[in-house]
């Protein structure tokens, strides 16, 4: 997996130092490169040529008329080079080509000297945000920053007790974190985001990267497991689901996310859709959030590859079910204990059956039900690319920050399921026929969820596989027996 870097994409503006071209000098200038296009060259090439034809001495830093012969006059006083006549035409040609130059320099000059003052508007970014966050309409904050008022309050202020952000003398969190929710939810470039916030792009560009890491920080103890007890509301409220599902605590995934990386890259990070992607594997339990958040891997990775990584290295922490509790995966994932896959060449997917028809064999009525409470993951995964266009629109940013923005999105993401819940218009379409029920809490450092083992490395072994095979056959034939399909 490579992380190499891009180049940034913002150039930084100057505001603190009105008066910094008075100290360039005229040679520190930049004509670009050599050739028939840059005024040097010209300047030079006619004196080369003037030299050549008449056999003279120029000084380029003499005045005009300090034109010298090398032989000086010959022995009858006459000069033998030119005549005054066609020493004056010369002397004109070096005195045009000494003003265009000069005139071409002070240009270049002038390009490099600030004018007009840009961003003069007198509604200010902390005025704007404000504006935006006591607004009577509470629609105007949600389609800005995609979240009701009172959440992204919230999340500044978490922010700042858990010191992530701070309140700065130019600018406080609020308009710190607009910037990044403009960018992620807005998909607005960073001048955009300046002229809104009459900002610089340097403010911008250094405010989406602290809020992107702050967010990541605060994942830490949100994109943790909900210590629900099991089984869950969502399974046990249910009669689909339970009891066949009551030891499932959610389901597993990878998701592709649009990734902009140097050409070089291409092929590592072309996907499934032949597009630069980034596939981030996810966790999501059985109330939309995610539990653990792998990105970073090449678009062209197996999403079996990531899960076998992820699983086997303690010091990625992934949540391993213990005891009876299991997740909900694919077929490319493997059957092992805690790891549940469908049966293999039956009918799966929720698409091939809008068509309609009822399963033919136990087998496809089990795949049927499994399809379905797995469907919890693409809900999460549509919630988050609907609230962040982002995730479909990359901006060229350094590829470690395209990994902590999916990373900071997800954390957003679980903070308004937890301060919003079915109040939020994104989830509340989402979890259309599911139980609405909702009690997502943050964790605090030491808590014990008792069906998770952090770091835990499961059991692949092929009596690992038998085992959760049984219980897949049994589970089976119980929800042929006793259940129904409609």
């Amino acid at each position: 997996m490579s992380e190499d870097s891009m180049n940034d994409i913002d150039m930084y503006d100057i505001d603190d130092d009105d008066n910094w071209v008075d100290d360039i000098d005229e040679d520190d200038i930049d004509m670009g490169e050599w050739g028939p296009d840059n005024p040097n060259y010209i300047y030079q090439h006619w004196y080369d040529t003037l030299e050549q034809s008449y056999d003279l001495t120029i000084d380029p830093d003499a005045d005009v008329g300090d034109v010298s012969d090398d032989d000086g006059m010959d022995g009858d006083g006459t000069a033998d080079v030119m005549t005054d006549l066609a020493l004056y035409e010369m002397e004109l040609k070096i005195m045009g080509l000494q003003l265009e130059l000069h005139e071409l320099k002070s240009r270049l000059k002038g390009k490099q000297k600030r004018g007009v003052p840009q961003r003069t508007s007198r509604l200010t970014g902390a005025m704007w945000v404000h504006w935006v966050l006591h607004n009577p309409n509470q629609n105007t904050c949600y389609e800005r920053f995609r979240m009701w008022p009172a959440t992204y309050i919230a999340l500044c202020n978490t922010l700042e007790q858990n010191g992530l952000l701070r309140n700065t003398r130019t600018a406080q969190v609020t308009e710190q974190l607009a910037a990044f929710c403009l960018v992620m939810s807005q998909c607005w470039s960073a001048r955009s985001v300046a002229d809104r916030l009459q900002r610089s792009t340097f403010f911008v560009s250094v405010y989406v990267r602290k809020s992107a890491r702050a967010l990541c920080q605060l994942g830490k103890s949100i994109l943790q497991p909900n210590p629900v007890p099991l089984p869950h509301p969502n399974v046990a409220n249910n009669a689909m689901y339970y009891p066949w599902f009551a030891d499932c605590i959610g389901a597993i995934d990878g998701i592709q996310i649009d990734a902009r990386v140097s050409s070089k890259k291409h092929i590592h990070y072309r996907g499934r859709k032949c597009t630069t992607t980034q596939n981030v594997m996810c966790v999501v339990d059985l109330d939309l959030c995610f539990t653990y958040v792998y990105a970073g891997w090449e678009g062209s990775t197996h999403d079996a590859r990531i899960f076998t990584m992820c699983v086997n290295d303690s010091r990625l922490k992934f949540p391993t079910p213990v005891g009876d509790a299991y997740y909900l995966v694919d077929s490319g994932y493997g059957l092992y204990r805690g790891f549940l896959t469908p049966f293999r060449r039956e009918r799966y997917h929720l698409q091939e059956w809008q068509d309609g028809g009822l399963p033919i064999n136990q087998r496809e009525g089990f795949n049927r039900r499994h399809a379905s409470l797995r469907s919890v993951v693409e809900r999460a995964f549509g919630v988050l690319k609907n609230r962040f266009p982002i995730m479909r629109k990359m901006p060229p940013y350094p590829i470690r920050y395209q990994r902590l923005f999916v990373i900071a999105c997800c954390t957003i993401h679980n903070f308004i399921r937890k301060h919003s819940g079915v109040e939020d218009k994104l989830f509340k379409e989402a979890l259309k026929g599911m139980n609405p029920w909702v009690d997502v809490i943050v964790l605090q450092p030491g808590t014990v969820v008792p069906y998770i083992s952090s770091g835990l490395r499961p059991n692949q072994s092929s009596d690992s596989t038998r085992y959760m095979g049984k219980i897949r056959d049994v589970m089976a034939r119980h929800m042929w027996e006793h259940g129904t399909f409609e």
